[in-house]
């Protein structure tokens, strides 16, 4: 299956009728949030195919031009603390979790403390063992905004990573974990990292990937 995921910076060329033939035989977008709702229903209106998306810490609420507010974009579904599966254009399909937000003292909006974040995996794991037990398969992909704590994340209070998401994906073993937040200014090592028996990789910008 073949995914366009994006994270904290329009591209461009995205945001312009190009995006058809850059994106060719795409399956979905994924998106890990701090991206304007309008340029997200841009893409998944121009591409045609479905929209999942979690929140970041600057995505907040929308008051649109006829009064509307959305706490989102449009036509899109919001994956923040669910397991969905996503069926490709061959048949293919996926099961995919998500985290928005980052850290922070859990006030309100986006933030999360480690304590909020511990229990939102905790729902998630008994959903993907449930799924096991079903013979439904496993996890295959995490989408959050925020990184797992000790890879590509900083030391300050609200870049710092969530060490729930180690522990979730030393006992799910997805395929592959997802995230933005940080950025290559930040002087923060971006390359893609193993952990275990999953790749995680910090998207910023946007990126065309290969799941499967």
């Amino acid at each position: 299956m073949k995914a366009l995921v994006v994270s904290d910076a329009v591209s461009e060329v995205l945001y312009s009728p190009e995006v058809r033939s850059v994106c060719a035989g795409i399956d979905v977008v994924l998106s890990c949030g701090d991206l304007p709702y309008e340029y997200l229903e841009y893409i998944a209106t121009s591409l045609d195919v479905p929209l999942l998306y979690v929140r970041g810490n600057h995505d907040g609420t929308l008051l649109r031009a006829d009064g509307r507010e959305s706490q989102g974009p449009e036509g899109a579904e919001s994956i923040d603390g669910r397991v969905v599966r996503v069926r490709g254009r061959g048949g293919e399909s996926l099961w995919i979790a998500g985290f928005g937000g980052s850290a922070g003292q859990g006030v309100g909006g986006t933030e999360r403390t480690e304590g909020d974040m511990r229990r939102a995996v905790r729902r998630t794991s008994c959903r993907v063992g449930w799924n096991r037990v079903r013979g439904r398969g496993g996890l295959d992909v995490v989408v959050s905004h925020a990184a797992p704590r000790g890879i590509h994340d900083g030391e300050d209070p609200c870049h710092r990573g969530f060490a729930a998401f180690v522990g979730l994906m030393s006992r799910a073993e997805p395929r592959l974990w997802l995230h933005g937040h940080v950025h290559p200014s930040y002087g923060i090592d971006l390359r893609p990292v193993r952990f275990s028996a999953t790749d995680v990789r910090a998207i910023y910008g946007h990126a065309l990937v290969e799941i499967g």
